[in-house]
């Protein structure tokens, strides 16, 4: 099986254009979220998504057929790293619990990351409330840095990575590729299941649809 895990604040709708018969399009709202991953499965996460498929590689001892990550990060490795990243934490889920969804929609469309990107719509308003939960349990600060493990199965791993987003970009060039990850740029930016017809173009080429 091929499982789909989206972005915070995303759907699973985001990847409808990869939806065929052996692959699961993951709900990370659902409140019941805990997929069984078997020997010899596909895991495909953007974002946040991402490091959810990380995750869930580890706790199977990567006893999987594929990785692809898409614009996601690998951890942070340094303290002073996650202490930042924390503070900067806090103030976006202290923006989720005061915000109206709207008004933390445009918040979020608007910071540069997505400068390239089409904006996400507003949710129901029973995911915006778990996504809250998403993003406290989600958060890149308590991640582990993935990236030795990502080494070791590099065979197993594929990034995918917008040319125009800038950060993802650099971190694809300076950090993963230099392990020896395969790294396959795309143009676009962050939120690369916007151009959908390529990522489905390079997983067919890559064997993995």
């Amino acid at each position: 099986m091929i499982h789909v895990f989206h972005g915070f604040l995303g759907s699973p709708e985001d990847f409808k254009f990869l939806k065929q018969d052996n692959v699961i399009l993951h709900d990370l709202y659902s409140m019941d979220f805990n997929p069984e991953i078997n020997p010899g499965d596909t895991l495909i996460g953007y974002s946040m998504g991402g490091r959810i498929a990380m995750e869930l590689a580890s706790k199977v001892n990567w006893n999987i057929d594929k990785l692809v990550l898409m614009n996601s990060h690998p951890g942070l490795e340094f303290e002073d790293e996650k202490e930042s990243r924390r503070d900067w934490e806090d103030s976006v889920l202290e923006k989720l619990k005061t915000m109206p969804s709207s008004e933390f929609f445009d918040y979020w469309n608007e910071l540069s990351i997505f400068e390239f990107d089409s904006p996400l719509k507003p949710i129901s308003e029973e995911r915006y409330l778990a996504s809250q939960r998403l993003f406290d349990q989600f958060r890149l600060s308590k991640q582990q840095n993935f990236l030795p493990s990502l080494e070791d199965h590099k065979d197993k791993v594929l990034y995918l990575v917008g040319l125009f987003d800038n950060k993802y970009f650099t971190l694809a060039e300076e950090v993963i590729a230099p392990y020896g990850i395969q790294v396959t740029p795309i143009a676009g930016g962050h939120r690369l299941f916007q151009n959908s017809q390529e990522v489905k173009s390079i997983l067919m080429n890559e064997g993995i649809l």
